[in-house]
């Protein structure tokens, strides 16, 4: 038996920080909370959500079935001496499992105040982006699109999308690389307003796709990633609830999509545009091409980093990656469904978490330095 994990409204999860507090196992009975819902989401997994918090819990099997002993009649000890009998080691999954309910917030027990381990290691699972929410719900500005879009064979549907964005590619890849002619304009920054109205169309598309497969967004804005890169975002945590990876897939790289067909477009005005126009156009198309090999990275938690993670069937892989790590350095307590990990996936966890630590590194050391230097050229 797994235990949950707890993944709040930016996807990440929540560490057991209650496994050392036993007196509640033996005084409190033990229920779920009025309201909290039993679903299956992501890959056919057993998830529980939440509707006072927005939260979702993901379950194993196993898990399932203690759910039924949750009706209020048992205490976590009875519970667990019934599962586990003298088994010691089946007696610490499940009270590390019931724990982990506990702290998800799903139990009517209220959770456990952490300590210090337990919050550095609650921060390391995190998504580290403070937001700026400016819209809320707005499915139904994105219904009827979606409605439509539903009534195509989603097999043509897929391929248009794709013809598009390969022609989008290949057009405003063959003007990036046959730069001749152009020089740089003086009106060179009328490209950044432009590139703010592709970022908008970007979040857009990843809206529009998950209104497309019935999981509308929450809330959309602009935030801090890694606390220092300003970036767009729509809240997309609904997605648990698409089981299929494919669609998951699908509302990851919808964004990119969509800047490929501004690409093209963009390649087609540089290719052909004469004079201040087509070196505008130029600029731009520069701009979209950093802008795509950010937004693939998947060293930062980026839609490529999305899309890979949907793919493989993982959840918060940069979070369980960098808990490991967290873990490792401080000796601290995992979230109780890390504690059985092989040998390879231990590995796996270190080497991509410090990857993503040294690349974070290495761009904030770039960006404060450009700034410093921008700072003290305004000074001079």
């Amino acid at each position: 038996m797994r235990s949950a994990t707890q993944h709040n409204s930016a996807g990440t999860a929540a560490p057991d920080t209650a496994a050392a507090d036993t007196d509640w196992m033996n005084a409190v009975p033990l229920r779920l909370r009025p309201g909290v819902e039993v679903i299956t989401g992501i890959d056919d997994r057993p998830l529980l959500f939440n509707p006072a918090t927005g939260r979702y819990v993901a379950l194993t099997r196993a898990g399932v079935r203690v759910l039924d002993l949750l009706d209020g009649s048992r205490t976590g000890a009875v519970i667990t001496a019934g599962l586990a009998g003298e088994r010691e080691d089946l007696r610490e999954r499940v009270d590390a499992f019931l724990a982990d309910l506990r702290q998800a917030g799903v139990l009517t027990v209220e959770p456990r105040e952490p300590d210090r381990r337990a919050r550095i290691l609650s921060f390391s699972l995190r998504e580290h982006m403070p937001r700026l929410r400016l819209t809320g719900r707005v499915e139904h500005v994105l219904e009827p699109v979606a409605a439509v879009l539903r009534r195509v064979p989603a097999r043509a549907l897929t391929g248009a999308v794709l013809a598009v964005v390969l022609a989008g590619l290949l057009t405003g890849g063959y003007a990036l690389t046959h730069p001749a002619g152009h020089g740089y304009p003086a009106l060179w920054w009328v490209a950044l307003p432009i590139l703010v109205v592709q970022i908008i169309c970007h979040e857009t598309a990843h809206a529009l796709a998950c209104q497309y497969l019935r999981a509308p967004i929450r809330e959309a804005g602009v935030g801090l990633m890694l606390y220092f890169m300003p970036v767009a975002y729509v809240d997309r945590t609904d997605a648990y609830r698409i089981r299929s990876r494919g669609g998951r897939v699908m509302i990851a790289l919808a964004g990119p999509f969509s800047d490929q067909l501004w690409f093209g477009v963009t390649g087609v005005i540089a290719l052909t545009a004469p004079g201040q126009a087509g070196d505008i156009a130029y600029v731009l198309l520069v701009l979209q091409g950093m802008l795509t090999l950010v937004n693939l990275n998947p060293l930062l938690p980026s839609d490529g980093y999305h899309a890979v993670t949907a793919a493989v069937g993982a959840v918060n892989l940069r979070g369980r990656a960098f808990a490991y790590l967290t873990h490792v350095v401080l000796r601290g307590p995992l979230p109780s469904g890390m504690r059985a990990l092989g040998a390879w996936r231990k590995a796996g966890y270190l080497l991509f978490g410090g990857l993503c630590l040294a690349y974070a590194a290495g761009l904030a050391v770039l960006v404060l330095n450009n700034l410093w230097t921008m700072i003290g050229g305004f000074f001079r």
